[in-house]
């Protein structure tokens, strides 16, 4: 029940946030956002912000471990600048700006929210505060609030770069024929397994694998929402699905000693679980993260579960992570 109420207090905060700034939704006419992957840049009046309590706070909310990675990568990389900065387009127009602005004048702390003010995709979130403590009392209350607004963002840069000329029509066409679903998949995947209910899209490269599964079965009852019933169904799955280079390997759940994680969440109008953890193969030495949306298709009496997964070994993982979750993003249920 606490992660419901949680979910809830995020959602309408956000909601409220946005109800302000109607005009900086409509995007026509800006430019493009820039800025490198997986990356915010933290605005301060001075350095002894960010390197006194109020960066390690920052630090601690926005750059802490990306979950369920077998080797650790922040979840966003944090650059400081300096407010004066901003008067230069090349930081005015970066997709995420975190900017802190003390000022012992005010009477409260308070928080502003822009969508693509600058740029688009774009957020912009400011705390005003008089005091570092003020500070620190109102970022400790919304911190995973701006957290999943850069989450959010983060995915639509990535979806748009792909949305039109580099959108693979083929496996699009796919989707929606099979499973009722739209989903914008960048050129370079393809599919590479199109069955009834199940489906496995792929990229593969010299030195890394990424793929997308989609599979579905009909729905019973809310049980089916219940994380060990997911793990199950996918272990499944992946051991009949998913062969491994050796005879009798495939892919299974590794979760001996980081235990898979999973919450609820809003999925593009659905309701969710949300699973992150760790595959490896049975009677082989391949292994990776990968994360999965389960939900209900009310209209066709289907659960489906899109799942994206990745071989790179010794190469850092979060970015590539990242775009299987900004693609699985995507997904629209196709409206009869």
């Amino acid at each position: 029940m606490k992660k419901h109420i949680s979910y809830l207090s995020v959602l309408v905060f956000s909601l409220f946030l946005f109800s302000s700034c109607k005009d900086e939704v409509k995007n026509k006419g800006k430019v493009a956002s820039t800025g490198g992957p997986n990356e915010i840049l933290i605005v301060t009046q001075n350095t002894g912000v960010w390197t006194g309590e109020i960066g390690d706070s920052v630090r601690v909310a926005f750059a802490s471990e990306m979950p369920v990675l077998s080797i650790p990568e922040p979840e966003f990389n944090l650059v400081n600048i300096n407010e004066k900065s901003l008067d230069k387009k090349m930081f005015k127009t970066h997709h995420n700006l975190f900017i802190i602005e003390l000022n012992k004048n005010l009477k409260s702390a308070f928080i502003e929210t822009r969508k693509d003010l600058w740029a688009s995709p774009q957020i912009v979130i400011k705390i005003n505060a008089p005091s570092i403590e003020t500070f620190l009392q109102v970022f400790e209350e919304n911190r995973n609030t701006a957290l999943e607004l850069y989450r959010e963002n983060e995915r639509q840069r990535i979806i748009n770069s792909y949305a039109s000329k580099f959108k693979n029509v083929n496996v699009f066409r796919d989707l929606r024929k099979d499973f009722n679903i739209e989903m914008t998949v960048p050129k370079g995947y393809k599919t590479a397994v199109l069955e009834d209910n199940f489906a496995w899209i792929r990229k593969e490269t010299t030195s890394t694998s990424m793929s997308i599964l989609v599979y579905s079965s009909p729905y019973s009852d809310t049980t089916d929402f219940n994380p060990n019933k997911i793990k199950q169904r996918r272990d499944l799955l992946t051991k009949t699905k998913i062969p491994g280079p050796t005879y009798g390997s495939y892919q299974k759940i590794a979760d001996e000693f980081i235990p898979v994680q999973s919450r609820q969440l809003n999925f593009n109008g659905h309701y969710a679980i949300e699973m992150r953890g760790l595959w490896d193969l049975e009677n082989d030495f391949m292994g990776g993260p990968f994360i999965s949306y389960t939900f209900v298709d009310q209209a066709h009496g289907n659960i489906i579960t899109i799942d994206g997964f990745l071989y790179a070994p010794k190469q850092k993982k979060a970015v590539m992570l990242r775009e299987l979750e900004a693609i699985i993003w995507s997904t629209k249920l196709v409206k009869d």
